[in-house]
């Protein structure tokens, strides 16, 4: 049965978003195909991201925290990425590799594979990674803000983060930014408990003024999904079965992440089962489920003892 895809373009200029719809069009039309729609906002079944445009690094990067299904668009020939495609756009190339993401029908990028590695499927065990253990005290972000570290309303102060305040008890955090400014880079870096100074409440209305006020989920959501890329919160490792006790709204931006939250809001499922099911990629499987873990919204039936923090 065919089926519509939604293509976001990303800090695409609008010379090149021109192209990409003709593209488009003239590839869409026939019976029994799928058909491609474009979308200038994040959230679609495959992403293409300009890296040559201002601040189109950052947003890759920050894209293939989300997702795999990230291709970078560029006019660089030595520019180094898992899924690029080169300016000007060519019909061929770009509809086969719209249609190689959507489909799942690619293997990892070479460098990925040791030079005597087959390209067979991997065993199961060797699929889901557990995250590295942290020296004791140093967590992520999201760590910090799972076990509720911090009781009383905190500045964190870290070299390079800009300025973030949370307070727990009113289950807000406040930044004069927006959530595509913090680099996930920074939510996989482990930190003490006193990289969230304490201040008292005079300090904390002073601080706030100015910057906009968020709900706290919001941060625990895309913290814990940045934490370990392609890595499994060990606690969600061995012998265990997921559920969903809500459906994270931020899962409901994102077209991967929406299809795994609806599969697991309707009963327990393994690991294994989540995969097969939703056709994902491990990396995006993991990604979700330490979001949802983090926030608070997931489930888990341990079957078996698993393995500490």
């Amino acid at each position: 049965m065919a089926r519509e895809w939604i293509l976001s373009a990303l800090n695409v200029g609008p010379k090149d978003m021109m192209v990409m719809r003709s593209l488009l069009n003239l590839a869409g039309g026939r019976e029994d195909s799928d058909s491609w729609q474009i979308s200038d906002q994040a959230g679609g079944d495959v992403s293409i991201v300009d890296v040559d445009n201002d601040g189109g690094e950052a947003m890759l990067e920050e894209q293939n925290q989300i997702t795999p299904l990230v291709i970078a668009l560029t006019r660089r020939k030595d520019f180094r990425g898992r899924f690029v495609l080169h300016k000007p756009l060519r019909s061929r190339e770009f509809l086969q590799m719209l249609n190689k993401l959507a489909t799942g029908d690619f293997l990892p990028e070479p460098d990925e594979l040791e030079e005597d590695e087959a390209v067979d499927e991997p065993a199961a065990d060797a699929i889901w990674q557990p995250m590295a253990a942290s020296q004791t005290g140093y967590y992520t972000l999201a760590e910090h803000l799972r076990r509720q570290t911090w009781k009383k309303p905190v500045v964190i102060t870290r070299p390079g983060w800009p300025l973030i305040l949370v307070d727990p008890g009113s289950g807000a955090w406040f930044f004069d930014g927006t959530i595509a400014d913090l680099s996930p880079p920074m939510f996989a870096e482990p930190m003490p408990e006193s990289a969230g100074v304490p201040v008292s409440s005079s300090e904390f209305v002073d601080r706030v003024q100015g910057h906009r006020q968020r709900p706290l989920s919001e941060l625990k959501w895309f913290a814990g999904l940045a934490q370990a890329r392609g890595q499994l919160h060990p606690d969600l490792m061995g012998q265990v079965q997921f559920m969903l006790t809500q459906v994270p709204s931020e899962a409901m931006k994102n077209q991967q992440l929406q299809q795994l939250a609806q599969i697991l809001i309707r009963g327990p499922i393994t690991l294994d089962e989540l995969h097969q099911e939703s056709g994902q990629a491990p990396a995006n499987i993991m990604a979700f489920l330490n979001a949802s873990y983090t926030s608070g919204k997931l489930l888990v039936n341990r079957v078996a003892q698993v393995a500490s923090f």
